[in-house]
């Protein structure tokens, strides 16, 4: 398909929705929230570093996007024929070329937060050649392997929140390495793999023809829901473990009401979704469910950022 038969606001855009942004924002929110939460009372907030970190990030995340189309393009045809790749509004080749300038970017945002900190002893850098490439390998290979796939996203969440906790441990000596966040991001991490696992439904005509095994694939739409509710309950009880545990530990303050509120009502949201799943597996209504996760993921992670950055600014 010829890319001229599209208008050149279609064509800006595909080259925006490839990138898919909000699952960037929220990798980068997870990377935050790591840092932010781990630090100190009395400690001012590093915004350069932090934006740095939230930006190279989105970089990352948006490399492996572009990578992902490459990979599933396919697929896509059947699934998703309106996507860049499919629709033809971006041609494989230019889209390579746009994958390896955000690898390019994300690398030299990395040096750079490294740079302004060097307590981090290259520790961004690490974790961005850790991150990008265990994504592209999920791209080219883990994909197809289903489960093992959706679990190496969960760990990938898992590594951003525990990233952010090592980056405040190694910056702010004299500190234990705060856990919270990581537990937290092991919850978080569940919930990213139920998400994925749900993610198979819509698709599973498309996967069944590329040879992607899928647990919607293998096992059926109903097995699926199960497995996928199931995970969810983990980003549920990080939710609520991050709003009550800090009244017991003295080092980390409670929430304000207000935080507290908004955490107990997302996580009623991500109830009734995991709950909704089961009794509902269509793919239209799988697909509202893994956009609607995305957007709680987010909102979640913000709330406790800004309870705390609220904190630290009031002294």
């Amino acid at each position: 398909m010829n890319s001229n038969q599209f208008s050149r606001k279609e064509i800006i855009l595909s080259y925006i929705t490839i990138l898919r942004l909000v699952n960037g924002l929220v990798a980068g929110t997870a990377a935050a929230f790591g840092i932010v939460l781990s630090l100190p009372l009395g400690v001012k907030v590093d915004y350069l570093t932090l934006a740095l970190v939230v930006i190279g990030t989105i970089f990352v995340s948006s490399q492996a996007m572009i990578f992902n189309d490459i990979s599933d393009r396919e697929e896509d045809k059947i699934n998703s024929p309106h996507r860049p790749l499919p629709s033809g509004k971006i041609s494989v080749k230019t889209a390579k070329i746009y994958g390896i300038i955000f690898v390019v970017l994300a690398l030299l945002t990395a040096v750079a937060i490294d740079i302004i900190n060097p307590e981090l002893y290259g520790l961004t850098v690490i974790t961005a050649i850790l991150f990008g490439g265990s994504l592209d390998l999920y791209n080219i290979k883990l994909k197809k392997m289903g489960f093992w796939g959706n679990l190496t996203i969960g760990i990938n969440v898992v590594a951003l929140f525990a990233y952010g906790s090592i980056h405040t441990f190694l910056i702010h000596t004299g500190i234990g390495l705060p856990w919270i966040p990581i537990v937290v991001g092991a919850c978080a991490g569940s919930g990213n793999v139920g998400r994925e696992v749900i993610k198979g439904l819509p698709d599973i005509e498309g996967d069944r023809e590329a040879g992607v095994r899928t647990i919607a694939v293998k096992y059926g739409p109903k097995v699926t829901a199960i497995i996928g509710s199931l995970f969810l309950w983990g980003l549920i009880s990080g939710a609520l473990i991050a709003a009550i545990l800090p009244m017991f530990v003295e080092t980390t303050p409670p929430l304000y009401l207000a935080s507290q509120i908004i955490v107990y009502l997302i996580a009623i949201l991500a109830t009734f979704l995991a709950i909704a799943i089961l009794f509902n597996q269509k793919p239209k209504w799988a697909y509202t469910t893994k956009e609607i996760l995305l957007f709680v993921f987010l909102a979640f992670l913000l709330v406790f950022i800004i309870d705390k950055i609220v904190r630290l600014a009031l002294g």
